[in-house]
């Protein structure tokens, strides 16, 4: 049995699936994986969470000279609170060091996200004036101002307005809430009263009230189409993508001409992963612009995620075709070029990343799955030279590591590989895969106990991301395990039926030990018509008829798989073994000359000498 084949093939196809995903954004985001997690609050937002503030101090040179203005300083906020670092992003030289010293004084409550405590980066602004307290009586005066012309008229929505706009200008958005309020039950079709309400909800981090003022103000204009755009807007943030295609579609009924609203409701769709349900209006939009490279692009995105790769490389070619001058080509090329790495044509792949990198040299994305193409070629050092690209553009990125260390681990750097290992471990703890190629590489080693406890804190996280449990599968292949190995497959199966990885990876098992063949044929069969342009599948389909004694289609299978993934030492060996047993002797030789040539494995090239020798005997 090949178990290197089984091992690290299953690893990669795991980590490819997992990790090599379609950017859900293109233009728009970029999903690359971030540790640790930090999110982004504006200047209002983070000052109102504020539970401990320190006024500068006026630097006396500043003051001699006649200095003053504001400062805004970025401060990076941690899971506690405290400010760990401060910048100075704009204001006079002679004020910086002085608003910096009091921002690092800050502290502020702390910030959680789903759950978890999250670092969080903002602004604070501090305002330096050589006659502060005239200052500070003009914001007072202005507000004072307002509830006087309010007291005068307390039924004019306009006066309401006008004091919320005060408290908001000064940033008092909880002030301002009531006001606002008042000024929309005094005039319902207030549309300005709206979106500034709904804009003081935002700034306060109140995004489910944001969201509901927004459907008030389209209850009361419901043909305002900038109205309907803001709500989408709002849900498609708060990452409510149904809801935001409900409100796409009032946006086409009302302009059913506009190529661009077509355009974001497949865009809606495509986020809320109705993969199919997207492609229709991102069709309508192209009869309607044909030269709209983003329609042809995410068609192909959503082909990319349905497995519909031919219609994918399709959509991706009339991007490219009708709309040259579309400024996402170079996403275009990478993911062609991951569509290539999944289907097993790495040769190709490394072409279209090529040219991605060609058009942005500082697209991580790109060098690190060209380093995973070099990797399926077997071209090692190519590959950490692309790694190690990646890992300049994106050094926290815990694939990149990740993929580092499965490079070493083949060029045969054990300490390297697992160094790199436990850095992508240390960047992102809750994703299996580094866990998981870290007890493999233990294993190997003998260091069993170490790496059973590796892999005790990835089998938490795995209901998650059922492929995850072909991966440790496969670790329990590796290690002997083939009952519980098994058992891991059939647990992916029994959640995900369709899983062509399982499919093909128990298919394989159940070959190599002769067991049930017509049983794990069909479920080869089932995953190369899932995939049918991924080599590994094909090879094991040819394999499994060889077992069955179809040679014919053992040959036809295993020749496409080789034309596929040409420097595969495996499926050049399966073909001279089908060669062999038609009695193509010569033919045989041939392709396992090119399987020992190919080779990294000491025990397989020894048993590919030991069948050429029989063959020149003959």
């Amino acid at each position: 049995m090949n178990i290197r084949r089984l091992f690290f093939g299953a690893i990669l196809a795991c980590a490819i699936i997992m990790l090599c995903t379609v950017e859900r954004g293109f233009a728009q985001v970029n999903n690359q994986p971030e540790a640790p997690k930090i999110i982004r609050k504006s200047g209002g937002v983070l000052q109102t969470s504020a539970t401990n503030r320190v006024e500068p101090a006026y630097p006396p040179l500043a003051k001699a000279a006649g200095v003053s203005g504001a400062v805004v300083v970025e401060v990076t906020v941690d899971e506690q609170g405290e400010v760990i670092s401060a910048r100075a992003i704009s204001g006079h030289p002679l004020l910086k060091e002085s608003a910096m010293a009091a921002a690092r004084g800050w502290k502020f409550t702390p910030t959680q996200l789903s759950g978890s405590p999250v670092k969080v980066i903002g602004t604070i602004t501090f305002n330096f004036s050589l006659d502060k307290e005239s200052s500070e009586k003009t914001v007072i005066d202005d507000i004072e101002e307002a509830k006087k012309a309010l007291n005068a008229n307390s039924y004019a929505p306009e006066a309401h307005f006008k004091l919320a706009e005060a408290y908001a200008d000064e940033d008092m958005y909880k002030e301002a809430i009531e006001p606002y309020k008042r000024a929309i039950e005094l005039k319902p079709d207030y549309k300005e009263a709206y979106l500034r309400l709904a804009s003081a909800y935002k700034e306060l981090g109140q995004r489910d009230d944001e969201i509901e003022i927004y459907r008030q103000a389209v209850q009361a204009l419901p043909n305002d189409r900038a109205l309907l755009k803001v709500l989408a807007s709002s849900l498609s943030e708060s990452e409510r993508y149904l809801e935001a295609a409900d409100v796409q579609r009032s946006i086409v009924a009302l302009t059913p001409e506009d190529a661009g609203a077509y355009l974001d409701l497949g865009w809606a769709l495509y986020s809320a992963h109705r993969y199919q349900d997207s492609i229709p209006p991102f069709l309508e939009s192209i009869r309607l612009r044909p030269k709209n490279g983003r329609a042809y692009h995410n068609i192909g995105a959503a082909n990319m995620m349905l497995r519909q790769y031919d219609d994918a490389i399709v959509a991706y070619t009339q991007a490219l075709t009708n709309d040259p001058d579309y400024n996402q080509v170079y996403k275009i090329r990478r993911e062609m070029g991951s569509i290539y790495l999944r289907t097993g044509r790495a040769s190709e792949a490394v072409e279209e990343l090529k040219r991605s990198i060609e058009l942005n040299p500082r697209y991580a994305t790109s060098h690190w799955e060209l380093g995973a193409a070099y990797h399926n070629l077997s071209r090692y050092s190519e590959a950490v030279e692309a790694l190690r690209k990646a890992a300049e553009i994106e050094p926290r990125n815990a694939n990149i590591h990740n993929s580092f260390g499965d490079v070493y681990q083949h060029l045969g750097r054990a300490a390297d590989a697992e160094k790199e290992f436990r850095e992508a471990i240390r960047l992102d703890p809750e994703n299996p895969g580094a866990f998981i190629a870290l007890a493999a590489l233990l294993y190997e080693q003998k260091r069993f106990d170490q790496a059973d406890s590796i892999l005790r804190p990835a089998l938490q996280h795995l209901p998650r991301n059922i492929n995850g449990y072909v991966a440790v599968a496969s670790v329990l292949e590796h290690t002997g395990h083939k009952a519980e190995a098994e058992s891991a497959l059939k647990k992916v199966l029994q959640t995900d039926p369709n899983n062509a990885l399982a499919l093909n990876n128990l298919g394989y098992a159940m070959v190599e030990r002769d067991d049930r063949l017509e049983e794990a044929l069909s479920m080869i069969q089932r995953a190369v018509k899932a995939e049918p342009k991924n080599a590994a599948y094909l090879d094991s389909l040819g394999w499994a008829y060889f077992k069955l004694g179809k040679l014919d289609e053992a040959e036809r299978y295993l020749n496409e798989a080789v034309g596929i993934a040409s420097t595969s030492a495996t499926m050049h060996e399966h073909l001279g073994d089908v060669l062999d047993r038609k009695g193509k002797a010569e033919d045989a030789r041939k392709e396992w000359t090119k399987a020992l040539f190919f080779s990294t494995s000491a025990e397989q090239s020894e048993r590919i000498r030991s069948k050429t020798s029989r063959d020149l005997k003959k």
